[in-house]
């Protein structure tokens, strides 16, 4: 695979979030997957590390120059099928691509994946679970009160309405950080285990994390969004099998709906996590991409 050639497109990212990372993230990953096993694409694959260098200080000084070694790839390595990319930044790629050219967001883009990431100790995989009968929160969230730049704010309009009922425990973790120190991990980890649901909303980007670490710790997620449902893979996952949807002007009934749901109905979400669950990790998100553009 032909690389970009400006080593500034492959720095190492210097954060180090969530705080259960250890290894690769997802655009760190597909580029290694796609060229340690020599994968050939009809759509050409542009290998650039979005997110570790366009959350550096030094990126706008820089970014003409990256964009002029973008456009000598792009010149180099023509393509009649057009482009493809794969990005984790909220606001996908920063610089110039062509126009026939599909974005694989994990908040933006052309087509949603999943915001996931590399855990090679398995943190959240290996914490005892509960039963339904044991989970003595109804839902709960943990986290920021991030901002988004359509109105309205998601979590602020979710945290508001909840945070004073008895049966929804909801923590604001007071602004985000690269670092999230050790007690704020412990309780996000002890709460979630604790809930029967966990709020996932969207934050700046459209998805979260916590989507995907909640199914871990068999939690039931609630995702709520406002403009674009930005779960993925819909065609081959159905989400009302698995979790709650819930657009933010719907949350005056999101109550009822939680109540409702029996033990055996929550079993079977949890039942059909187990069949789908490969689609959440970076191999089987690596896999389903190649194949949209084998």
């Amino acid at each position: 695979m032909s690389l970009i050639p400006n080593q500034l497109f492959y720095c190492k990212n210097k954060d180090t979030y969530p705080p259960f990372k250890n290894g690769l993230y997802l655009e760190e990953y597909f580029l290694k997957y796609i060229n340690d096993n020599n994968i050939q694409t009809k759509r050409k694959y542009i290998p650039a590390l979005w997110t570790n260098f366009q959350i550096e200080g030094w990126f706008n000084s820089k970014q003409n120059e990256m964009q002029n070694a973008l456009d000598i790839w792009i010149n180099n390595n023509p393509s009649s099928q057009g482009y493809f990319t794969i990005v984790q930044y909220d606001d996908g790629p920063k610089l110039k691509l062509p126009k026939n050219t599909i974005i694989y967001g994990a908040c933006s883009g052309d087509i949603p994946i999943p915001l996931i990431y590399e855990d090679k100790n398995n943190i959240l995989l290996n914490i005892p679970i509960k039963s339904f009968s044991e989970k003595n929160i109804l839902c709960s969230f943990i986290g920021n009160i991030t901002s988004n730049t359509l109105s309205p704010n998601v979590r602020e309009m979710m945290f508001n309405k909840f945070q004073h009922n008895s049966n929804f425990k909801m923590i604001n973790a007071g602004g985000w950080t690269p670092i999230v120190n050790k007690n704020n991990q412990d309780t996000f980890i002890t709460t979630t285990l604790n809930s029967k649901f966990a709020f996932a909303p969207r934050g700046y980007g459209r998805s979260s994390f916590r989507f995907f670490e909640c199914l871990k710790l068999r939690t039931i997620p609630i995702y709520v969004w406002n403009d674009i449902n930005w779960l993925p893979f819909q065609d081959k996952i159905d989400y009302n099998k698995l979790c709650i949807v819930c657009q933010v002007y719907n949350l005056d009934t999101l109550e009822k709906t939680l109540n409702s749901i029996t033990e055996i109905e929550y079993t079977q979400m949890l039942e059909y996590y187990q069949t789908i669950k490969h689609f959440f990790t970076l191999e089987g998100m690596s896999k389903e991409i190649i194949q949209l553009n084998y």
